[in-house]
This record gives structure tokens, sequence and C-alpha cells, in this order.
């Protein structure tokens, strides 16, 4: 079953992006700070991480840069799910080899979802 990791500190929204996920068929689980997400990443192993960008203690990029100096990153598709939309973000995030930037305000948890399925192999739930 593929494991999807929502990383986001707003926590309505991480429970709407669970449970529609739930739905489609995925293991999934949340956190809600940087270190918790770098912490479920190492012991959880997700294959999908949707990755918001401002959160307490580590931001985003943070995340991110931990995650590019461990073995785990190289399996990980992670795709940012950020209020953030200025160009230099979605570049700065392309820097650490992000699937997808996807504009939270601008996304249902459908879409997410349907982005999701568009990362994993057909029947691999």
């Amino acid at each position: 079953m593929t494991k999807v990791l929502v990383g986001e500190d707003d926590q309505m929204l991480s429970s709407l992006m669970v449970r529609r996920l739930q739905a489609e068929g995925y293991d999934t689980d949340a956190s809600y700070d940087g270190d918790e997400t770098i912490k479920k990443v190492g012991e959880w192993k997700p294959d999908v991480l949707l990755l918001d960008i401002l959160m307490p203690g580590k931001t985003g990029y943070d995340v991110l840069d931990a995650l590019s100096k461990t073995t785990v990153r190289a399996n990980l598709r992670v795709v940012i799910l950020s209020n953030l939309s200025a160009p230099e973000d979605m570049e700065r995030a392309k820097t650490y080899g992000v699937f997808d930037f996807l504009v939270k305000a601008n996304t249902t948890p459908a879409e997410v979802a349907d982005k999701v399925k568009s990362l994993i192999l057909p029947n691999a739930k």
C-alpha cells in the first residue's frame, strides 16, 4: 500500500487531506511541524510527502535540506503544498527535486489526491 505523509501545520486542512487520501485507499499519516515531518519520514518511510513550506520549527525548505542528506530522500516523491506562490519559491523548491508545487488556495483535496495518483504506479495502492 502506498504511504502518504501530509506535512501541514493547519490541522483542519491536514485532516481534510488525510481523509481524502484514505478514502482513495492510501495509508496516510500527518505531521504538523518541520521537526516532526523529518522524524516521521525517517521512521515511517512514506512514498509521497505533501509538504507545506511555512511550518513551525523547521520550514519545508529546512525539511527538504535535511532529507537531501539521507538515503530516504532518494525514493521519496515530494509535492510542495503551500500558499507561497512567488516564482522564486517555486524555483527554490525545484532545486530540491520536488515533483510539483501546488498552491493551497487554488487546489482542492481531490486535486491533491489526483496528483498523488499521478506519482505512483498504477494499481500500487
